[in-house]
């Protein structure tokens, strides 16, 4: 059994209907409410140009905002739209268009069945390690797309790798933080991105590069082997500490069952030395993806997703 690597036709474009839900900017359809968060909520949604399946995700913009904070607010979700069109990698999230509707800004991006791979973070819920260590491979090869595009995702972590394991389908989403390499978009001493996926450099002030990236991929390769993070603390300011002075935990310690080689390349990407990660997330992604078609042909029989 192989999974994630063959690539499934495309489904048919939905009929579209010209009656019923409301329209959004005359261009989309808004149907079901698919989720929802503390910055907004993202909605099915029916493209009315193609007939095709959007999704689209509404935030609010706070009351009271100055001339100024709007704009900030507005040029953030236009960045995420702008990026994501300049990439175009069967692994990353499409994005479509973008706009604003009176007291929301809006994003409209391909459409994804599946979860995000928060919900296989947890102990009793872990995938198989060849299933794992192959989604691996496909969210280092668009990041290393990215890369080579001088786009730097910086909020890398489970809830933004959308799967659909049925499909094998894997999304690479939320480039709403993403930026140019070599370009600066927030306020100086402002750090965006989650700390728990944040590589020390970044923690400490630095700015991001794709050997930060290739940290937050290790720190979420070693949460979905083991259920826990390299690092654990139980407030953000020991966060800090223990990412900035202490070695992360050892995989192979909570995971001999593991080889030895998974072990050690999913260690490298966790060195707290951007020079120590590795130079080439292409190459890497090629030997991680290998190691994990060796393990899927050795451990077949045994492997199948939680329910």
């Amino acid at each position: 059994m192989t999974w994630f690597k063959r690539k499934p036709s495309e489904p048919a474009p939905q009929q579209i209907s010209h009656s019923g839900p409301p329209l959004l900017a005359g261009r989309f359809r808004l149907g079901t409410r698919l989720a929802e968060g503390g910055a907004g909520a993202v909605h099915e949604a029916i493209a009315l140009r193609t007939g095709g399946a959007a999704a689209i995700k509404m935030v609010a913009l706070p009351a009271g905002l100055a001339g100024g904070q709007r704009k900030e607010w507005v040029d953030r979700l236009q960045r995420e739209a702008a990026l994501g069109r300049q990439l175009n990698h069967p692994d990353i999230l499409a994005m479509l268009d973008t706009g604003l509707t009176g007291t929301h800004a809006w994003l409209a991006m391909e459409r994804v069945h599946g979860a995000d791979l928060g919900r296989y973070t947890q102990a009793s819920r872990l995938l198989p390690e060849a299933v794992v260590l192959h989604i691996g491979a496909r969210v280092d090869d668009a990041l290393a797309h990215a890369h080579a595009r001088g786009v730097i995702h910086r909020d890398l972590k489970p809830s933004n790798v959308l799967v659909d394991l049925g499909n094998n389908r894997v999304k690479l989403a939320d480039f709403g933080v993403a930026r140019l390499e070599g370009t600066q978009n927030t306020k100086t001493g402002m750090t965006l991105g989650t700390p728990s996926y944040m590589a020390p450099e970044l923690l400490a002030g630095a700015v991001a590069s794709p050997a930060s990236d290739a940290y937050a991929l290790g720190v979420m390769l070693f949460e979905l082997l083991t259920g826990r993070r390299p690092h654990q603390a139980e407030n953000l300011g020991e966060l800090l500490r223990v990412t900035a002075r202490e070695e992360p935990a050892s995989l192979h310690a909570l995971r001999p069952d593991l080889p030895a080689s998974v072990c050690a390349a999913v260690q490298q990407l966790l060195a707290r030395a951007p020079s120590q990660r590795p130079a080439d997330l292409a190459a890497w992604g090629a030997q991680i993806d290998a190691l994990a078609t060796v393990m899927t042909r050795l451990l077949a029989p045994s492997l199948s997703p939680p329910a």
